[in-house]
């Protein structure tokens, strides 16, 4: 596909970008940017590479009509053009798309930030020419730590860096929380950016394309990490191991079998749970509200797993294994009265003295601050009530 060198194409995210075939910001995937008139402004390399392989009449055009497709791909109810549909209709929703050799589908967003109104398409194109009886099946080759901060791992190769802590880092996240499900652009952009207005909603796709830059094209998948859909993007369950499912499954395993009162296989469980628990949900980013949801559930089932293993420790009266636990428990519940009345009474019953009077004298001060008040129990009642046995 060849392009007009004089022609400029205003980036919805970055501003003028020249369309040259050396521009080194070009997408990678197959999308390609129309003015309002149906002229292509900006292709990607690997949309070119593809329509000429296949060697789709129109490849070396530069009207959407021609390139696109456009009258086979639409009905005769509908305007025979994808570009003045799109325009029309605010978008355009998946919808299947085919040319000579190609099967695929298609999916359409206006941008309406500065200047004059750009669409963007964004294609998935298969192969009409594969047998059916090999299908690429999927693996699940993507790693994802999200209790603490954000690691990445593809096929065994580590893709931490800074990409974490910028824009695209963000839109990872946010995927990362609704990963059981697509999310819109919108919302997207009202979590992410919510002082943007409009122009947000194009940070959105600019984002998505550098996400796919990142983690795309690593040798271990053909298929996009990023999928878009009806509903908009997610990412790909079937690739997509995260450390969070991994937790909650060996939690609700563990807590299972403590109420059928199986402590050795419920302990085992539970600290094999805690060991992936490293610190809260996406702790790298503690102020995304969006989040917030998730991190205080996870948090939740941290607490119930060191709770249980606490619980199973003093039933056997290992008395180090539980205080570890208690100790863990009330740095997730600082005010839980309970919990630091429990973590005291073990400390007593160690002979560790000097400890037991450093949590209470901690956690008094702590209520005093935040609430004005005392805590609820008194330091020598809890030693007065340890039985000789106990000690």
């Amino acid at each position: 596909m060849t392009h007009q060198p004089h022609r400029v194409a205003q980036h919805p995210a970055t501003g003028p970008v020249r369309a040259a075939p050396d521009d080194p910001a070009r997408l990678r995937a197959h999308v390609a940017v129309a003015d309002g008139d149906g002229a292509l402004l900006w292709t990607s390399s690997a949309l070119r590479r593809r329509l000429l392989a296949a060697r789709t009449a129109g490849a070396t055009s530069s009207a959407c009509c021609a390139v696109l497709g456009c009258v086979a791909n639409t009905d005769a109810e509908e305007h025979r053009c994808l570009t003045r549909l799109a325009m029309a209709r605010g978008g355009l929703p998946t919808r299947r798309w085919w040319a000579p050799g190609i099967d695929g589908t298609i999916a359409a967003e206006v941008v309406t930030g500065t200047g004059d109104p750009l669409v963007i398409f964004e294609l998935e194109l298969g192969d009409r020419d594969r047998p059916a009886s090999t299908p690429v099946a999927p693996v699940a080759d993507v790693h994802v730590c999200a209790l603490g901060p954000v690691s990445v791992s593809i096929g065994g190769r580590i893709l931490d860096g800074d990409w974490l802590q910028q824009r695209p880092g963000q839109t990872f996240r946010y995927l990362l929380a609704y990963r059981d499900g697509a999310a819109r652009s919108e919302a997207m952009a009202d979590a992410l950016w919510p002082d943007r207005g409009p122009a947000a909603v194009a940070n959105v796709r600019y984002c998505i394309y550098k996400l796919r830059e990142q983690l795309d094209d690593r040798g271990h998948s053909a298929r996009s990490l990023i999928l878009r859909t009806a509903g908009g993007y997610r990412l790909d369950p079937e690739r997509l191991v995260v450390d969070v499912d991994v937790f909650q499954s060996k939690v609700a395993a563990g807590l299972a079998a403590q109420r059928a009162q199986r402590p050795r296989a419920a302990d085992a469980a539970l600290a094999e749970a805690l060991e992936l628990y490293r610190d809260d949900f996406l702790s790298d980013d503690p102020y995304a509200d969006w989040a917030f949801t998730e991190r205080e559930y996870l948090r939740s089932l941290a607490t119930k797993a060191l709770g249980a293993r606490a619980q199973i420790a003093l039933a056997q009266d290992h008395l180090e294994a539980a205080s570890t636990c208690l100790l863990r428990l009330a740095q997730l519940e600082p005010f839980d009265s309970q919990v630091h009345q429990l973590l005291i009474q073990v400390c007593l019953r160690r002979g560790r003295r000097t400890e037991a009077l450093r949590h209470y004298s901690a956690l008094r001060v702590r209520l005093a601050r935040a609430f004005g008040e005392k805590p609820d129990f008194d330091l020598a009642r809890v030693a007065s009530g340890i039985t000789p046995s106990q000690h």
